[in-house]
C-alpha cells in the first residue's frame, strides 16, 4: 500500500470494480449490489449537513458493505475510495441511518408468517420430530470493549468478557426471521425471550392464521405451546433420542451465526466495538439483514442439509414490503423519489 493516499474525492461506482473484487471485499457482485440499492431505496445523493460533503448513494452502498466486510481502518479504506477517513466515516454513518429502519422492519417473525406452516411441514418431512417446528431460537453474543458506563450489565460471566447480545430466530430455510436487541451482555436467554415478547407474538400469529407453528430452543428456555426445548432430565430412551435428533436440527442457528460473522467480521471485532462511540447496534442489525440478502442470492450455509430452499431476493422483498410497519421511523428517508438524503454529521455517533 502506498505511504501517501491520493484523495481525488471522485465518487466510486460499482462498475469500476470487477465482480471478483466485489464478491471478495463487499460480498455481492455488481448486479446484486444494484438490486440491494433498489430494494433499500438508496438515494442518488447523500449530502452531509455540517461539513457540506456530497456523496452518491452508490458510493455509500459500496463503503458500507466494504466497512462491514473487512477489518481495515478507515485510513486503509481511503486507498480504495480515494476519500479522507473523516468523509468515509460520515458516509458510513449516513448509510446506517438509511438502511436501519428497513432492517428493523424486515427482521420480525411476522414478515414471514405466511411461510411458517409450509416450512414446518418441509422440516417434518426431513425428519424433525416436532411436526409444527419451523425454526430455532437462540442467543448470540458480540464482544465489546470495556464500557465506561454500565460495565456490570455488559459483563458476561459465562464468556468472561464484556458483550452485547441478540436473540435470533432462524427458520429452516436459513433466513434470520427475528433479530431482537441489543441486550446487555449479562442478559440471560429467558430474559431476552420475555423482553422480545416472542412467545406472545408467535401465539398471535398462530391464532390469526389458524395454523400451527412452533420454535425449538435450548434447555434454558421455558416450555410453552409454541416453544419446545430438550428434556432436561432424560429418563427414557425415547427422550434421549429426541434430544439427540433435535440437537442436529438446532445446529442451523449456529451455522447462521457463523455465517454472519464470517461475512461481516467488522461486527464481531472487539477492537472496533466501542459502545456509545459507534452505532454498533445498527451495524449488527444491518449485518443480519445483509446475511439474509446473501442467503437469498447465494444459498444458506448448507442449504441442502434440510433440502429447503430460501426465498429468492424478489420473494423476500415482497414479504417485507407487505408488512410495512405503521410506526416505522421515516425521519431520515429522502423525499420524492428518494433523490437525496441529508445527513446531519453534528448528531455524533
Amino acid at each position: 500500500m502506498p505511504s501517501r493516499v491520493g484523495l481525488t474525492n471522485v465518487p466510486k461506482t460499482v462498475d469500476e470494480f470487477s465482480d471478483d473484487w466485489l464478491r471478495q471485499h463487499c460480498r455481492f457482485v455488481g448486479w446484486e449490489i444494484k438490486e440491494l440499492m433498489r430494494i433499500l431505496e438508496t438515494p442518488s445523493t447523500i449530502r452531509v449537513r455540517g461539513t457540506g460533503r456530497v456523496f452518491t448513494g452508490e458510493e455509500g452502498m459500496l463503503v458500507m458493505l466494504r466497512r462491514l466486510a473487512c477489518l481495515d481502518t478507515l485510513h486503509q479504506m481511503s486507498a480504495t475510495f480515494e476519500r479522507p477517513a473523516s468523509g468515509l466515516w460520515e458516509l458510513h454513518n449516513a448509510m446506517l441511518d438509511l438502511v436501519y429502519p428497513y432492517a428493523k422492519q424486515a427482521l420480525h417473525l411476522e414478515v414471514l408468517e405466511s411461510d411458517l406452516r409450509r416450512l414446518a411441514k418441509e422440516l417434518h418431512d426431513e425428519g424433525c420430530l416436532i411436526p409444527t417446528c419451523c425454526g430455532f431460537v437462540d442467543g448470540t453474543i458480540f464482544k465489546i470493549r470495556r464500557p465506561t458506563e454500565g460495565e456490570d450489565a455488559a459483563y458476561n460471566g459465562w464468556k468472561r468478557m464484556h458483550a452485547t447480545k441478540y436473540q435470533a430466530v432462524v427458520l429452516s430455510n436459513f433466513i434470520v426471521a427475528d433479530f431482537d436487541g441489543p441486550h446487555p451482555g449479562s442478559a440471560a436467554d429467558p430474559n431476552m425471550l420475555r423482553r422480545s415478547n416472542l412467545v406472545e407474538r408467535l401465539r398471535e400469529i398462530v391464532d390469526r392464521l389458524g395454523t400451527s407453528a412452533s420454535l425449538y430452543g435450548d434447555a434454558a428456555y421455558p416450555l410453552s405451546t409454541v416453544l419446545y426445548r430438550p428434556y432436561r432430565n432424560e429418563t427414557t430412551a425415547e427422550q434421549a433420542r429426541f434430544n439427540e435428533d433435535m440437537s442436529t436440527f438446532r445446529l442451523a442457528v449456529e451455522w447462521v451465526f457463523g455465517k454472519l460473522e464470517q461475512l461481516w467480521p467488522f461486527v464481531g471485532d472487539k477492537t472496533r466495538r466501542a459502545v456509545l462511540l459507534r452505532q454498533t447496534g445498527k451495524e449488527d442489525v444491518i449485518a443480519a439483514l445483509l446475511t439474509n440478502f446473501h442467503t437469498c442470492l447465494c444459498g444458506g450455509v448448507t442449504t441442502d442439509y434440510f433440502g429447503i430452499a430460501p426465498p429468492t431476493l424478489q420473494e423476500y422483498e415482497r414479504l417485507v414490503s407487505t408488512h410495512t410497519r405503521a410506526d416505522q421511523d421515516t425521519s431520515l428517508q429522502p423525499a420524492s423519489g428518494h433523490a437525496q438524503l441529508v445527513y446531519d454529521a453534528t448528531q455524533g455517533h
